[in-house]
């Protein structure tokens, strides 16, 4: 199995790299610390399987992975996250990722991972579920984005242009936020994701 490594603390990538390189049938190709570099050596190379740090810098880590798994749908996918903001965690969960794992896992469950996800399971660590269930706005991705956007002080128009939709489902997506949120203005919206950790 060909694994390519992408975060960039070095001591951690290194640090897993020999962890896989004393596995049988699993050989690590190749590390990176950026996004550019890694989509890069993926359309010359395609290799089995990435496991991925979520903040990587030179891109945007969720817009590669749609990239990478639109153009080579076997290609497995590992998201690696320091991160427990459910917030962040939802963004993940709701991307094309195989697996969905916190760092601070085992080397053992970090095995026990890659199996399954090379035997076709979609992975989530049960810490990742507990996390998710403080989530209270239990936002989708696009509403994710239209959040962002509303925070940026879009209109609904403006933030369909950004977002390649009509401005009658960005008004919807809107309306749901809100309902989530429980609030009632555009400036209590943004109070309350800034203080749920949503706009990180």
């Amino acid at each position: 199995m060909d694994i390519i490594l992408a975060d960039d603390h070095t001591i951690f990538r290194e640090g897993l790299s020999l962890l896989l390189g004393n596995q049988p049938n699993i050989q690590v190709s190749a590390q990176f610390d950026d996004i550019m570099s890694l989509k890069c050596h993926v359309q010359q190379q395609q290799p089995d399987l990435i496991i991925l740090d979520y903040h990587l810098p030179k891109g945007d880590t969720l817009t590669a992975i749609g990239y990478l798994k639109s153009r080579y749908p076997q290609l497995k996918i590992i998201m690696l996250t320091g991160s427990h903001n459910p917030a962040i965690l939802q963004k993940l969960m709701d991307s094309k990722a195989d697996a969905v794992t916190l760092k601070e896992g085992s080397a053992a469950q970090m095995l026990e991972t890659i199996k399954r996800v090379c035997a076709g399971e979609r992975v989530v660590s049960d810490f990742v579920y507990t996390l998710l269930d403080t989530l209270p706005s239990n936002l989708t991705n696009r509403e994710f984005q239209v959040l962002t956007q509303i925070a940026l002080s879009l209109n609904n128009k403006e933030i369909a242009e950004v977002l390649s939709i009509s401005p009658k489902t960005v008004d919807k997506h809107r309306e749901n936020i809100m309902k989530k949120l429980k609030v009632n203005s555009a400036v209590q919206l943004i109070k309350t994701a800034n203080e749920m950790g949503l706009l990180e």
